[in-house]
């Protein structure tokens, strides 16, 4: 048996047992349970850690701050921490006297010899706030702002995720932890358009490669969960966008009892061609898009809550005028199942094991096109199907005490993809032809990884991590590849790849730490890489050949880091500089003038640099400002890196007071001149500054009315990471009113 089937097959063992059948049960004897706030804020803190001294019996809280432990006797210390927040302790047989509920924690300065925890290992952006809050605009407009994060534009339709430079294969975008995988080759379905902002509750952004073999960072979007016991609540709302005359409809219901809940929500949009900042009106930009989440949760008791999601995204009529081609219709399916076990005995705080399912399909066709009048595939129509089902299991298994924090995730997943392409000649006596894109391409994997951290008493922090995956490549029909690769003795590769990392923390003066991370991994090439034929990549306008021949990309990144307090002082931001080398770089090397091969070409070094700055000047008046920085060099080529974004920036400043919200805010963008030119063709983008605005204003209880003008200047501008450098939207006025009850 070869080694990765193996490993998945203990890695699966080794999850299924840890959602059903790790350790005995622990005889009921007193339930301490309730929520953990902030003391000052008032909000829940999610992932708080709740552990026995004496016994080490622990759990964590939830999105809502809720935790539950059951111990077997009255005596013992209760002790509850948090990131960022004063140690409390409190005595088990107060607790049982006194039914306490609510466990507030109080955010420290940081003070030579305090029990501190602070870490960056992840950017946790909590889905709140004025412009986050508006939920008619997608979602990939929200997390464009995010230091150290872009989008790539094809349209006026989903955009891809960009992190530090890098995306695709060497990023991860996650959906609740899921994994999918787009179908079209031509990158018209990027994940984040099955993400709807009203169904999103946080977003999770780690930034580099510590802990994963994607050396970009990953991106997790948590979807909103059901409520216990909240009874029947939901909204309604309608909002107009008018660059596009988009119309946005949404709604949502819940209902929850004791011990279940339920939620579901559904989305409509339909947007036609929008304009530029010179009131040039693109053609074929519009689209019409449904999307739907349902989600139940099951608590039987304290220690136990099982939940199902559904999300189902349907797009027709998608048109991408920097493409030669358009979205016909995209249909995608994601389905999991989720189990979350608190106090499961052994020292261990927490269990979460996840079961999931997903199938993408897309069409795409040139029909609404002028195919006489274009470079490539000239008097042809080129329709294109492509589907992917991808699933998994993963498990994740955290521990904590006072000076440490331990976590094992175990994953087995697995994806099928299959695309092909017709050509149908405008001149009828020329006959069809039939290519494979991706002929029936399976890949296998596995991982395992463990991450632990540890507190010193005199406010170090330090940090190791580790990650072993294994992967199995199989493709159905060989000829094509057989033909283009006669050299090659096994075009079904296997690989077996490691990441290590190390983080060291330390505070220097009062709310100020600084500290490190490296990390060193390798990378396995993506089934497109792999086995990608006659693929059309727009960014350059080459036409791509997979490579089974392919060996794993190795990346090495530095970070320093600087954070300076925390969400509850008046000032607080965060500051990195970091530099990623890449080994064994895997890119399209130039055949001729129209197509490339995936070849792994030298050495890529990529450095950059992000800040966040944020300012309460009072109860109502708050600002920050954000910068990001990337610099791309391919040193065998001696040339930039295609497609690095320039250095961008945010700045805003917004008075909330309960009925009305104000914001004000610019972006800005500088010039991009370093372009590549030997390996790849890219065009010169210039320097824009954006001014946008947003108010919000509370009507009657329960009735909100939101409205925006962003590019404010009906500025013309064309970002640089935009698809044959599509122009960007102009001056758009949104409205919304939204309903809850």
């Amino acid at each position: 048996m070869k080694p990765v089937k193996q490993l998945l097959l203990i890695l699966t063992a080794l999850c299924l047992l840890s959602s059903g059948a790790f350790g005995a049960s622990v005889i009921s004897e007193i339930t301490i349970e309730g929520v953990v706030i902030d003391e000052r804020t008032q909000k829940p803190l999610q992932g708080a850690n709740i552990y026995i001294e004496e016994t080490g019996q622990g759990a964590s809280t939830d999105h809502h701050g809720y935790f539950s432990i059951t111990v077997g006797h009255e005596e013992g210390t209760l002790i509850i921490s948090y990131l960022g927040y004063k140690v409390q302790r409190y005595q088990l047989s107060e607790l049982a006297l006194l039914q306490i509920s609510e466990f507030s924690l109080q955010p420290i300065n940081i003070n030579s010899g305090s029990e501190l925890i602070v870490t960056t290992d992840q950017a946790h952006m909590a889905y709140m706030g004025m412009y986050s809050d508006v939920k008619t605009k997608p979602v990939e407009d929200h997390i464009s702002t995010i230091p150290g994060m872009d989008m790539v534009t094809r349209a006026n339709f989903a955009k891809d995720p960009v992190i530090r430079g890098l995306r695709d294969g060497r990023i991860n975008v996650l959906i609740d932890g899921m994994r999918m995988t787009p179908a079209c080759v031509d990158g018209m379905d990027p994940l984040t358009a099955y993400v709807e902002t009203d169904n999103l509750e946080t977003i999770d952004l780690q930034r580099g490669g510590q802990g994963s073999s994607a050396p970009g960072g990953t991106l997790n979007f948590n979807m909103v969960k059901p409520s216990i016991n909240s009874g029947w609540r939901g909204n309604l709302e309608t909002g107009f966008h008018t660059v596009s005359n988009q119309q946005v409809y949404q709604g949502s219901i819940n209902y929850g009892e004791e011990k279940w809940a339920a939620r579901v929500s559904g989305t409509y949009r339909d947007a036609g061609n929008f304009v530029t900042g010179s009131n040039e009106r693109i053609s074929l930009s519009g689209f019409k898009k449904g999307n739907m989440y349902a989600s139940i949760l099951y608590k039987p008791g304290a220690s136990h809550d099982l939940s199902i999601q559904y999300i189902g995204d349907f797009a027709g009529d998608a048109g991408y005028p920097a493409l030669i081609m358009d979205t016909r219709r995209a249909d995608a399916h994601a389905a999991g199942l989720e189990h979350n076990w608190t106090n499961p005995g052994m020292g261990i705080s927490s269990i979460k094991t996840r079961l999931y399912l997903n199938r993408v399909e897309h069409w795409m066709d040139d029909y609404d096109r002028d195919v006489t009048d274009r470079e490539v595939m000239t008097d042809m129509h080129m329709p294109m199907y492509g589907e992917t089902t991808t699933y998994g299991l993963n498990s994740a298994i955290k521990t904590a005490k006072e000076r440490y924090l331990f976590s094992l995730d175990l994953e087995a997943y697995g994806m099928d993809a299959f695309a092909d392409m017709w050509m149908h000649h405008l001149n009828p006596d020329v006959s069809d032809m039939y290519l494979l894109n991706l002929p029936h391409v399976s890949t296998r994997n596995a991982s395992v990884s463990a991450d632990y951290q540890y507190f010193t008493s005199t406010d170090w922090v330090i940090g190791v991590n580790g990650r072993l995956e294994a992967g199995q490549n199989q493709i159905g029909e060989q000829d094509t590849y057989r033909a283009e690769y006669p050299d090659l003795n096994d075009l079904e590769p296997n690989f077996m790849v490691y990441s290590a990392g190390l983080n060291v923390e330390k505070q220097l003066f009062t709310r100020l730490n600084s500290g490190v991370k490296l990390s060193d991994g390798y990378r396995m090439p993506d089934h497109m890489e792999l086995y990608g034929y006659y693929i059309y990549q727009p960014l350059d306008n080459f036409f791509y050949y997979g490579n089974p021949g392919l060996e794993p990309e190795r990346s090495s990144q530095a970070e320093l880091f600087f954070i300076y307090g925390n969400n509850s002082t008046n000032f607080h931001g965060s500051a990195s500089l970091w530099v990623n080398r890449m080994n064994r770089y895997i890119t399209g090397n130039k055949i001729d003038n129209l197509f490339k091969r995936y070849e792994n070409m030298g050495t890529a070094i990529l450095t950059g640099a992000e800040l966040d700055l944020h300012y309460n000047f009072s109860n109502q008046w708050d600002g920050g400002a954000s910068l990001s920085y990337v610099f791309g060099q391919h040193s065998e080529l001696d040339e930039p890196l295609p497609m690095i974004p320039p250095m961008k920036g945010t700045a805003f400043l917004q008075r909330q007071t309960e009925r009305i919200g104000l914001e004000s805010r610019i972006r800005w963008a500088a010039a991009q001149n370093r372009i590549a030119e030997e390996n790849s063709i890219e065009t010169e983008t210039g320097s824009y500054l954006l001014w946008d605005f947003f108010g919000r204003l509370s009507l009657v209880n329960n009735l909100r009315l939101q409205v925006g003008v962003e590019n404010i200047l009906n500025t013309f501008y064309i970002d640089h990471l935009s698809v044959n450098s599509l122009p960007a939207t102009g001056r758009n006025v949104h409205l919304s009113l939204r309903y809850t009850f």
